[in-house]
């Protein structure tokens, strides 16, 4: 579905070779990109949870405690989420590799 007023990222597609090469550019292109982004946030929010949790030991301010610990549960939730965040990305680069594969078999079906 294109938005009206959406310049076109892919314009008609209208070989076999093109939709191949659409579904490896998607593949490769947004992959590595987005897992990276994900890994690096993942990584800042647990490092958020492991040294907010080591302050909280620190400290003996009952708000700062407090403050931190409402922190912490956030962040943990947001571990959670960005985990199921990456298992449905990774779903959708496994039907990308397989949208590929299965055009790929076609082309050879359809130039023999």
């Amino acid at each position: 579905m294109v938005s009206k007023g959406r310049e076109r990222i892919i314009e008609d597609i209208q070989t076999v070779d093109q939709a191949i090469k659409a579904e490896k550019d998607v593949e490769s292109g947004f992959h590595a990109v987005i897992e990276e982004n994900l890994s690096y946030w993942l990584a800042v929010e647990e490092d958020i949870v492991e040294s907010y949790t080591k302050f909280i030991k620190r400290t003996v301010n009952k708000k700062t405690k407090t403050t931190l610990t409402k922190i912490i549960e956030d962040s943990k939730n947001h571990v959670r989420m960005l985990t199921s965040i990456r298992k449905a990305f990774n779903k959708i680069m496994s039907d990308e590799q397989r949208h590929a594969r299965m055009l790929e078999d076609l082309k050879r079906e359809v130039d023999k």
